[in-house]
Formats: structure tokens, C-alpha cells, sequence
């Protein structure tokens, strides 16, 4: 009888036991911390990396006598213009160097942060040429391998983080022609339909809803 009670007040090895079931818990909990720690700065420093390159190309593209100046990494004003580009000459193609362009300056912003440099870095730069507007669209992936052995669990070996960054070509006349060619569509329309008859209807109604309540 002395036995068992001694037996079941034992408490020798507790800490043991807490510590090999705890442990675990705390490696990933740890673990987790430190691949969030990674993780933030990385993508934050893409999202600026990617955003300033669509920027830079845009801005190039653009009717703002502006050029990328690579030495010191920044816009700079052309006092002549016709030393830029014609911002009409990529207009239905990607070409112009826009995939180097774009890479070099990921890879130089990116550079200069503090976060993690771990892993390999992608960046896909190309231009949609929508009917309306012109979009620069810049995608940077870097994978990094994680720090701690986690596979036990089916964490992956390498995480991706991938950002994508747009910028619009903003060209005064090209906008003008938009403007136009929405006018005359509209314009057309109006006539094909007759709807011309309606809206003179319609000005005509309010114009005597208007004198009734001594708005006019």
C-alpha cells in the first residue's frame, strides 16, 4: 500500500515530460516568428522595388520629358526634347528594353534595403496596350530557402514571395485622342438611334420644370 502511494506522488521527471512535449510547440512557434521576420521586410522591399520600376518606365514612356538617369538612380528633366524616345514608338510592342530596364532597377533598389537577399530572384517586366491606356506591369519573385528544417510537419523546403507593381503611361495627346474617339462614338450612337430626338425631348422638359418652379 506504501508503494502505491509512494507511486502516484512521485513527481520525479515531470519537468522532462513537460519540456519534450512543449519543445516542439516552441520550435515552430519560433520557427514561424523568424520566417515572419523574413518574410514582411522581403515583400515590402519588392512591392517598393517593383512599383519604382513601373514608375521609371511609364514615366519614360510618357510626354514628360523625363529620362532614367542609371548613375544616380533617378528621374531627371531633358531640356530638348528631341533627345527622348518618341512615346509613340512602343506603343503596340513590348520592345525598348523595357524586361532589362525594369530587372536592373528591381535589382539595385532591392539592393540597397536590409532585408534578406537569401534565395533567387525573377523579374518580369511587360506592357499591356489596352485600347484606352497603356500599362507598365512589373513581377518580382524571390525564393528563400527556410531557415530551420521544418519538413517533419510538411512546411516546404523554399517559400516564393511574389509582388506585382503597375504604372499608367500617361500621355497628354494620346489622351485627347481618347477624349475624341469617345465623343465621336457616342455622337454616332446618338445618331444611329435617334437618340439625339430624346435628349432634346428630355432638356425641353426640364427646361419647363425648371421655369415652373422659378429656377430659371
Amino acid at each position: 500500500m506504501v508503494f502505491g502511494n509512494s507511486f502516484v506522488k512521485d513527481t520525479n521527471g515531470d519537468a522532462v515530460v513537460e519540456a519534450a512535449i512543449l519543445f516542439p510547440v516552441m520550435i515552430m512557434i519560433f520557427s514561424a516568428l523568424v520566417l515572419l521576420a523574413i518574410y514582411l521586410p522581403t515583400r515590402a522591399t519588392l512591392q517598393n522595388a517593383t512599383q519604382y520600376a513601373a514608375t521609371v518606365i511609364a514615366t519614360e514612356q510618357s510626354d514628360e520629358w523625363l529620362f532614367f538617369d542609371r548613375g544616380s538612380m533617378s528621374l531627371r528633366w531633358e531640356k530638348d526634347k528631341r533627345n527622348l524616345k518618341n512615346v509613340y514608338e512602343n506603343l503596340f510592342s513590348n520592345s525598348g528594353g523595357v524586361q532589362d530596364k525594369g530587372e536592373e532597377i528591381v535589382t539595385r533598389v532591392e539592393g540597397r534595403s536590409l532585408s534578406s537577399k537569401a534565395g533567387t530572384l525573377n523579374v518580369v517586366c511587360c506592357i499591356a496596350n489596352k485600347i484606352v491606356y497603356k500599362e507598365v506591369v512589373v513581377t518580382a519573385t524571390r525564393e528563400f530557402t527556410v531557415p530551420s528544417g521544418l519538413s517533419f510537419i510538411g512546411f516546404p523546403d523554399t517559400i516564393p514571395i511574389t509582388v506585382t507593381s503597375t504604372a499608367v503611361v500617361q500621355n497628354g495627346d494620346e489622351f485627347i485622342r481618347d477624349i475624341d474617339i469617345a465623343v465621336d462614338f457616342v455622337k454616332y450612337i446618338s445618331e444611329k438611334l435617334g437618340l439625339n430626338d430624346i435628349a432634346d425631348s428630355i432638356s425641353t422638359v426640364g427646361g419647363k420644370i425648371a421655369g415652373f418652379l422659378g429656377w430659371s
